[in-house]
């Protein structure tokens, strides 16, 4: 009987700590009184160390079809019931489990089901060969996109930069004609003076595309030097100063003094001021005013320029700064527009290491504002 007692506990012992299969010992009405380790990792994963006593057996059942018996499964000793079981990580696995009354106790072993494994493991096989091939093919089809994206950019720079020269000439001799309107009709005045107007309009669409084109194939460097801010700013002034003057816009101007210098690229900045104001004299209504204002911290300069046109709704603002980016927010002139110049001053802003946004409460116009960082060597020349 020693014998026997030893290999019963040997027996227990292997079922407790080492053997891969589900095992419990449950009271009569099919309450958990033990568990062995592997059942512990299954159920709770690296949760509690032990399953709570008196855990009822059936409440780790994910019983599909209704049918769980307990009375009727541990009456049968002699067959197998295949049982899903609730795991740690939230999903059932299938065992096949026996019951077996000794004494006051029953005896529940759970074996897995190799069916399912075999299966699972195959679906697995599957579905990463499946992954593999859709990644070689995503692989693929992005170098063919960026083949393309080149190709694109090299066509839009070439056709762009072949544009430039007859549209220049056309722009040139509509304001030699518009200078010698004596000579002109007030009809034929008109039509070089459209012509000029639309003639000007290709130039900047072209002058964009040339942008964006560099922009996409990673070409759009800057060149920075020592500048005042102040002189960049006029010259941007001088540029959309007819343009104002034509739609009786007031552009007044607000300026922190002194401004420090700071290092800029004042070619791609002059642009960037230049699409900001051009933008917001096109959203003022007539006779009426655009604000501009200049300010600075210690560590960056700051420039604000708004209009007093309706505002831009909300959900719209994030479409501002993508390209051929539109919003709802009319312009009062009538006036084209590429749906680049945002895109563009974003860009310029981004490579300078600023900052750029909107502010455009309900029915006040929109605010634009930008940074530029003021290097701290600069501050003390």
């Amino acid at each position: 009987m020693k014998h026997d007692g030893s290999k019963l506990n040997v027996l227990r012992d292997y079922l407790a700590s080492r053997a891969p299969v589900l095992f419990f010992v449950l009271s009569p009405d099919g309450r958990i009184i033990e568990s062995n380790r592997f059942s512990r990792s299954v159920l709770l994963g690296r949760g509690p160390e032990e399953i709570p006593a008196g855990t009822c057996f059936h409440d780790l059942v994910l019983n599909f079809n209704s049918d769980f018996d307990f009375e009727k499964m541990v009456s049968d000793p002699e067959k197998e019931h295949l049982l899903n079981i609730t795991t740690a990580a939230g999903t059932p696995q299938s065992f096949y489990f026996s019951f077996v009354p000794v004494q006051d106790q029953i005896l529940a072993f759970g074996r897995m089901d190799t069916d399912e494994i075999e299966f699972m493991r195959k679906e697995v096989l599957g579905l990463n060969q499946e992954l593999n091939n859709l990644t070689r093919k995503l692989h693929k089809q992005n170098a063919q996109l960026e083949r393309l994206n080149r190709e694109k950019n090299q066509f839009l720079g070439m056709a762009a930069h072949d544009l430039r020269k007859p549209i220049g000439l056309v722009m040139s001799y509509s304001e030699f004609l518009i200078d010698d309107a004596d000579t002109l009709d007030a009809e034929q005045l008109q039509f070089v003076r459209t012509i000029h107007a639309s003639s000007a309009f290709m130039k900047r669409l072209v002058d964009d595309f040339l942008d964006v084109s560099a922009i996409e194939a990673g070409k759009f460097d800057i060149h920075p030097s020592r500048e005042n801010f102040v002189d960049v700013l006029e010259k941007s002034l001088e540029l959309n100063h007819f343009q104002a003057q034509k739609k009786g816009v007031t552009l007044e101007i607000h300026c922190q003094d002194p401004l420090p210098k700071t290092l800029m690229d004042a070619p791609k900045i002059e642009q960037a001021l230049t699409n900001l104001i051009s933008n917001a004299i096109e959203h003022t209504p007539p006779d009426s005013r655009v604000r501009i204002a200049l300010s600075h911290t210690p560590r960056e300069i700051q420039f604000m320029v708004q209009d007093e046109g309706a505002g831009i709704p909300a959900d719209q603002i994030k479409n501002l700064f993508q390209a051929f980016g539109t919003t709802r927010a009319k312009k009062t002139g009538g006036e084209k527009s590429t749906g680049l110049g945002m895109l563009i001053t974003r860009k310029i802003i981004d490579a300078h290491q600023g900052r750029i946004w909107v502010e455009s409460p309900a029915g006040k116009g929109a605010a634009f504002y930008f940074t530029l960082p003021v290097s701290p060597e600069m501050n003390t020349k």
